[in-house]
């Protein structure tokens, strides 16, 4: 007999499909850290049951079949199913569901099909004339079609006629049509009758193919990259990824430069742990332009010891022939004058901190081989503490530093020394607040140095080397105060409804700074390596007048939101001991320290300013000038200009021009201009295209600027191309480049 059932019933079943056909076309994890090792004891998964809702609803005993129609809806987990018509025999698990059959996940994907068969036991099923939409990891949407989806188990599917696209409309801007393919996911994808179509129009045929599919990390190649360059050649950088195992992966490349040759690279990263990970990257050329062998060694690593310490480590080195000059295109790694490679270990505790830092340093100038290293240097730093309830606070530091010297820069040319130095330096201070709005701050201390030698900058002329002297120490007493106030503010309330308050605040500020003379002998005996060195006998009294301009927003919860908008500070010193020197008619009294400028301001989105400057009371001059203006004139034009300067001594200007024009078109140009030497150092223009759909998009750099290298002064002319299908991959010849657009 039949019997009715309610429209609410539950079945076992499993329309696990779709979440597998979203792994199919993810992106490849590449960009992704390793993930750190970790065993875990998964409890098994319990079976949840299946929820099925419909208009109307049968259930045949003796047949042992269940029949719905009418609205048909199925959920499982995260998985619904929808249908016309649907029918389960509860003894075999074999199902049908018939006439606009919906899939979807909890990500958003989705499948329609005309007819699917499935087995709730096996797991088996077919999907036939099906399209859909499925999500990205990275929430790119794929738009997928097929005649036949056949799902054999959790990891094996075949389908055939199938097409995928990023692009939406009837005619895609581009798609790939594959005859059959075979997918095995985490694993790959074997296909033949493969075709790359650009607006329906057949543009490569690929006969056979092979995908990977992966959802995570997985060796194999990586698409080429492409330049081109007036010294270099053509430029094809190739890649394979290699996925060692979830802790560890490597890249091992060779690219190929028309004129110079082959170069190699090797980069390695790790994280087998949460709190530990690290990079090492080498690369390598034997130049066939100059003859010279190109290398350089980039590591760095983090890890918390035990204990809750800090180590970081850096290894920069590269070969006597600058590579960094050569081949980087980042200004300030090819400008910069020498590789800086160090190891620092750092505990802190609620008011002490202990810092140990080996550092070494060698020279990148052609003309230059010396070396700077700190073998080693630990710190030990006592933050500001009240002393009991006394309102006295005390803080320290205390360092001991070995210092590695090449005395003679010359090249080929080497005396190396070592310099022993301890330095304790404790203050105390006393805080007395007048009113909240003005604060006076005594600090005394003193300073005690102890040099395990004095290297003197005469020469020995039986040896060739500087005099070597025994240990001497430097004693210094200092004393501070600082007057806070009093500050004035001011508030502005909005002028309409739900606008913004703007609150003006002037902080005054007075500072005396006394430091000891100490033996002119000792003063002789420093050499000046760093700022402890460079302790000088002080009496000054410096203002500061700063102004804040701060705006009170409210947020979507109806809180306030205080943010700085604008900062201005002006200061200058005046020192007594300068006031007190016996003059000459070539050295006259210079008391006043040069007038500061310093303003940083984001009033809207739509304009930027910010400059210091610092401005030569005696000689009428600014002596030091940097600036930085961007004014965004609409939604589609930027131009954001930076000037630095120094008095007869440098001058440098970098612009940039945005232009975004309808249709997906963008254009960039900057410049740098060594307004000192009235030259342009470098050119860089930029043309992007992404399509209305954002499925595909393009670019093309044009770089051309002064390559200095080994006192050759050369015109270098760098084009790479770009172009992307979104999702899906790149051909991205600007990979690894930095280049020197300036933006808000």
């Amino acid at each position: 007999m039949n019997e009715l059932v309610s429209n609410r019933a539950v079945l076992y079943v499993t329309m696990a499909l779709l979440a597998l056909l979203t792994g199919l076309f993810a992106s490849p994890g590449l960009a992704q850290p390793p993930v750190p090792d970790s065993t875990q004891n998964a409890e098994a998964e319990k079976e949840d049951p299946v929820e099925i809702t419909a208009d109307y609803m049968e259930h045949f005993v003796k047949e042992k079949l269940i029949k719905a129609r009418g609205n048909v809806v199925v959920r499982y987990q995260n998985r619904t199913v929808r249908a016309d018509k649907m029918a389960v025999n509860t003894e075999t698990g074999q199902g049908h569901a018939q006439g606009n059959v919906v899939m979807q996940t909890e990500d958003g994907s989705t499948m329609e099909a005309v007819r699917g068969d499935f087995n709730i036991k096996t797991h088996r099923g077919i999907l036939l004339r099906t399209r859909g939409t499925l999500k990205g990891q990275d929430g790119q949407e794929y738009y997928v079609s097929g005649q036949i989806f056949r799902r054999f188990s959790d990891e094996h599917y075949q389908t055939e006629n199938a097409t995928l696209t990023t692009c939406t409309g009837l005619l895609p801007a581009w798609m790939i049509e594959v005859g059959k393919a075979d997918i095995l996911t985490e694993d790959r994808a074997l296909f033949t009758g493969g075709v790359f179509r650009v607006k329906g129009i057949p543009l490569i045929f690929i006969p056979v193919g092979y995908v990977p599919i992966i959802t995570e990390r997985k060796s194999g190649f990586l698409t080429p990259s492409v330049g081109i360059s007036n010294l270099d050649g053509l430029t094809i950088q190739n890649r394979y990824f290699w996925a060692i195992s979830r802790s560890y992966d490597a890249t091992i490349g060779a690219d190929y430069l028309e004129n110079r040759g082959l170069r190699s690279s090797l980069e390695f990263r790790y994280r087998p742990h949460e709190t530990t990970e690290g990079w090492w990257r080498g690369e390598h050329l034997k130049d066939d332009i100059s003859g010279r062998t190109f290398w350089k060694l980039d590591a760095r690593h983090k890890q918390v010891l035990p204990g809750g310490a800090q180590l970081q480590a850096r290894l920069d080195q590269t070969s006597s022939a600058n590579f960094n000059k050569t081949f980087k295109s980042q200004t300030e790694i090819r400008t910069r004058r020498s590789n800086d490679s160090f190891l620092s270990v750092f505990k802190g505790w609620e008011t002490n901190s202990l810092d140990i830092l080996g550092r070494y340093r060698e020279s990148e100038q052609a003309d230059r081989d010396d070396l700077f290293g700190i073998l080693p240097s630990a710190t030990w730093v006592t933050q500001s503490f009240e002393l009991g309830k006394s309102n006295f606070y005390f803080n320290q530091e205390m360092n001991f530093t070995q210092f590695l010297l090449d005395l003679d820069p010359t090249i080929g040319t080497d005396n190396n020394q070592t310099i022993q130095r301890f330095d304790f330096h404790p203050q105390v201070s006393y805080p007395i607040s007048f009113a909240p709005w003005l604060r006076l701050t005594p600090q005394v201390g003193f300073r005690e140095t102890y040099y395990d030698k004095e290297i003197s900058d005469q020469i020995d002329p039986s040896t060739g080397q500087p005099f070597i002297k025994g240990e001497f120490t430097r004693e210094v007493f200092e004393f501070s105060t600082v007057l806070e106030g009093p500050k004035f503010n001011r508030v502005f309330q909005p002028t309409e409804p739900g606008g913004a308050a703007f609150k003006h605040v002037v902080e005054p500020r007075v500072q005396y700074d006394y430091i000891s003379n100490f033996d002119r002998k000792d003063r002789e005996r420093v050499r000046v390596i760093d700022g402890i060195d460079d302790v000088r006998p002080t009496e000054s009294l410096t203002y500061f007048l700063t102004q804040r301009l701060l705006r009170k927003d409210t947020d979507a919860k109806g809180n306030g939101v205080v943010t700085q908008v604008a900062r201005f500070e002006v200061s200058q010193s005046y020192n007594f001991r300068e006031s007190r020197r016996f003059e000459t008619p070539l050295t006259p009294r210079r008391p006043f320290s040069n007038l500061r400028f310093d303003l940083d301001s984001r009033l809207t989105d739509y304009f930027m300013l910010n400059f210091d400057s610092e401005y030569n009371v005696y000689d009428g001059h600014v002596q030091r000038f940097n600036v930085d203006v961007g004014v965004k004139i609409s939604e589609w034009l930027m131009v954001v200009v930076e000037k630095r300067q120094v008095h007869n001594e440098s001058a440098m200007i970098l612009g940039t021009l945005d232009v975004t024009l309808p249709k997906g078109w963008n254009f960039k140009y900057s410049a740098r201009f060594d307004e000192f030497n009235d030259r342009v150092l470098e050119h860089n223009g930029r043309a992007t295209y992404s399509d209305k759909c954002k499925c595909w998009g393009l670019s093309l750099d044009i770089i051309r600027r002064r390559n200095i290298n080994l006192n050759v002064n050369q015109a270098e002319t760098k084009i790479l191309l770009s172009f992307e299908l979104r999702g899906l991959a790149d051909f991205d010849g600007s990979r690894g480049e930095t280049f020197i657009h300036r933006g808000f």
